[in-house]
This record gives structure tokens, sequence and C-alpha cells, in this order.
């Protein structure tokens, strides 16, 4: 006999990404495409791997889109299991959420243990939220919603108590739990160590994480799908995530095959742009034109993508020169984006100075105005000329001088450099 069923975690309903209503518009088709491909492939039951919804104030709109797809999977007689993410989780004190509200209004059961004097109390699902549901097919779900901090003495009392819990009648295992495996990405709170989850194994054929939306397999029991739509540039990076369609067969060796699916989403399209090398604006609006040219047969258009260009480098000219929003018309104009992002990480020129801190301060001070100037294409040409301007105009200041001959002092050295220039 064989039983199949859908894994999904991390679909964040109500997510406005960027401001956009279209993008809280691709995180609802995403969650009602899962759905479909449940209902389309038969599965016996769903998981929902916690985060669900992207707020724990949920939107109404993101609420009636959950209500409707959970719907379509009650009236097709596909039951859903979930857990309760860390961006569904209910503030300090709080004792109701809106996932334990859609768990009482009977659209999924919300699976999670009792902890009673450092032990886990693994009990069946009844009425109210439980540690395990019981399906056909002697298939046994447990459930555990994120802990943060705490996760790690969780899973250590979860794995103690379920050593201790009959599965005689049980043919295949699922433990469903909103946690990561620490090392797939950095700075994630509520991760474990593998070494942690080891002992697990014994009990659990198949772990349905959620919460960290790289996917990932590890050793045929561990399986992470991802986010199914992109919630940050970063994600551009793993194209095949989104939810696992699983097929049990205990009489089989292995008693499980799991195929992670990529559903449709909005196209994201991440480019990098090296300005070092760019004198001045122009020249680097001329970057971007090639840049454009280079990466247009890569682009997709349909739907509408959401493209982000990163400056890099160290820019030669002066920042304020930079028109950004031009830069932004420029990939508008190119491939009509649903969102253009231009991100100037480019260190400005003027805070990027090679020096030798060992000279006298009178030098050190000249060679960094000098090296300044040096990088501006404007002054570059007759830069010694302007940094003694510089440091004669600092010095009047210094002394007191009035600004009315401060003024008078520039425009003569302006048009002084401006003769020699001239006759250079």
């Amino acid at each position: 006999m064989t039983i199949t069923f859908l894994h999904a975690a991390d679909v964040h309903l109500g997510y406005q990404q960027y401001g956009s209503d279209a993008r809280f518009d691709d995180f609802s088709r995403v969650f009602l495409h899962i759905v479909e491909q449940a209902v389309a492939r038969d599965v016996d039951f769903v998981l929902l791997a916690g985060d669900l919804f992207e707020k724990r104030k949920v939107d109404p709109l993101a609420m009636r889109v959950a209500i409707g797809g959970l719907e379509r999977l009650r009236d097709a007689g596909i039951p859903v299991l979930a857990v309760e993410g860390n961006h569904e989780r209910s503030y300090y004190r709080e004792q109701y959420t809106w996932v334990d509200f859609l768990d009482a209004m009977g659209y999924f059961q919300l699976l999670d243990p009792r902890f009673e004097d450092g032990r886990a109390v693994l009990e069946p699902a009844g009425d109210s939220r439980g540690a395990y549901v019981d399906l056909p097919g002697g298939v046994r779900v447990y459930g555990l919603r994120y802990y943060g901090a705490s996760t790690g003495k969780v899973f250590g009392m979860f794995a103690d108590g379920a050593a201790e819990v009959d599965h005689s009648d049980v043919a295949f295992t699922i433990l469903m739990a909103h946690a990561g495996v620490e090392g797939q990405l950095p700075h994630y709170s509520g991760t474990l160590t593998y070494n942690a989850l080891a002992p697990l194994r014994e009990h659990v054929d198949y772990l349905a994480l959620g919460h960290i939306h790289k996917p990932y397999e590890l050793d045929g029991w561990i399986y992470n799908p991802g986010s199914p739509e992109t919630c940050g540039m970063d994600e551009v990076a793993w194209s095949k995530r989104g939810y696992y369609f699983v097929e049990i067969d205990p009489g089989r060796n292995p008693g499980h095959r799991a195929e992670l699916v990529a559903p449709p989403r909005r196209p994201f399209h991440r480019l990098r742009l090296e300005v070092d090398g760019f004198s001045e604006p122009n020249a680097l609006y001329d970057g971007v034109r090639a840049l454009i040219r280079r990466k247009d047969d890569g682009i997709q258009r349909d739907p509408q993508p959401v493209v982000e260009l990163t400056l890099v480098g160290v820019l030669p000219f002066n920042r304020f020169d930079l028109d950004l929003a031009y830069v932004e018309g420029l990939l508008d104009e190119a491939w009509s984006p649903l969102i253009t992002r231009v991100k100037n990480r480019a260190t400005p020129s003027e805070f990027d100075v090679d020096v030798d801190t060992e000279m006298a301060r009178p030098e050190l001070e000249r060679r960094i105005v000098q090296e300044l100037l040096e990088r501006d294409a404007r002054f570059r040409p007759a830069a010694e000329a302007w940094t003694k301007v510089v440091l004669d105009l600092k010095r009047m200041m210094l002394e007191g001088s009035p600004p009315g001959a401060v003024i008078d002092a520039l425009r003569q050295a302006q048009a002084e450099i401006s003769v020699v220039d001239e006759e250079a």
C-alpha cells in the first residue's frame, strides 16, 4: 500500500514584499498552487511545517486565502497537519493565535506536545492540540512548534519521550518541526546540530522541517523544502525549492521516496556591477547599458520580474554625482520589471585612502587631500595645484579670515588653474 503526502513550509501568506500588492498576490498564488497540486495528486495528507503566515497579526485578505485553500483540501477529504512557526507564534503572555483559530475551526490539526516536569508528554491529538496523529496505513505524525533558544532542550525531551512510547502498530513515523539544522545558513536561531538530531533516527523515518528558506536533505531522512516564494533576494541562489511530494511504502527499502518540486514563482534577477573602472557618471551609465546587453537573453519578462542591481567596488568620482534614479530608469526601460532596486554598495572614494600613517601630519594631510582629488575626473589633471588651494583655504579659515576673502581666494585660484590647463 502506497501512501502519499505533500510537505510544505514557510509560505508566508500576507507578505506584501516591497510594499507591492502584486507580491502579496504572489504569495497567495503559490499557496493555492500547492493546494491544487495536493488535490490533483490525490495525496493522503498535507504537512505545513510552520510560518503559513508572514505575521502573527494576520491580514484579513491573507486569512481569506488561507481559509479558501484549506477548505479546498477539506472538501477533497485531505487532512492537513500543521505546527506553529516563529512568524505566527503568540506575543508574550498571549495564549491564542490565528493558527489556533484555524485549528479550532477544523481547518487543520495543530500538533505540539505538552511538557511537564522536564519531560515531553506525547499524547494523541483530539479536540485540542496534542503531540501526534495516527493516520491510515500505520503512519504516525508528531509535531513540534518553533521553540527558539530552547530548541535543543525540547528535541532532547522529545527523543526521550519517543523512546518510551509504544510504536508496535506504527509502520512509518514522521516528525514535523519548525526548526533548522545548524550549518545550513549562518545566524539562524532555532537550529540543531546533526548530532543532536541523531538520537531521533531510531524513532523517526521522515523529519519534516521548516524555518530555513534554503532547501536541503540529509542522510535520506531529514527534509527541508525551502520557501515556495522568494522572501528575499538572497534566496535567488536556490531555484529548486518549494514543496516535497512524498510516497511512503513501508514494505520497500527505503520506505519512502521524496521529490522536491519547485512551483511557478515570479522571477528574481540579481545583478552586480564593478564601478572601479568608470571615471565619471556617464561612463558608469554606459557600463550599466553594457551589462543590460550582456544579461538581456537571461532576463525573464513574463511575468514581470524583480530586478536588483548592486554597485560594488570603489567609486572613482564624487558619489553625489551618481544619479541612482537614472540607473533605475535604464533597467526599467530595458526590462519593465515589477520591482526595480538599485543598491549602491560601492565605497565612496573619499572613504578609501591608501597612505602611510607614519608620515608627519602636514605631509599626511597633503597626501590624503591630493589622493581624494585625483579620484575625481574634474580635478585629476591639476590635483597637485588644487591640493595647495584646499590647504590654503583651510589655513585661512583657521586664521579667522572673513568668508568674502576665502571666496575671493578660491575664485582667483580657480582662474589661475584654468589658465594653466588651457596653456597645457
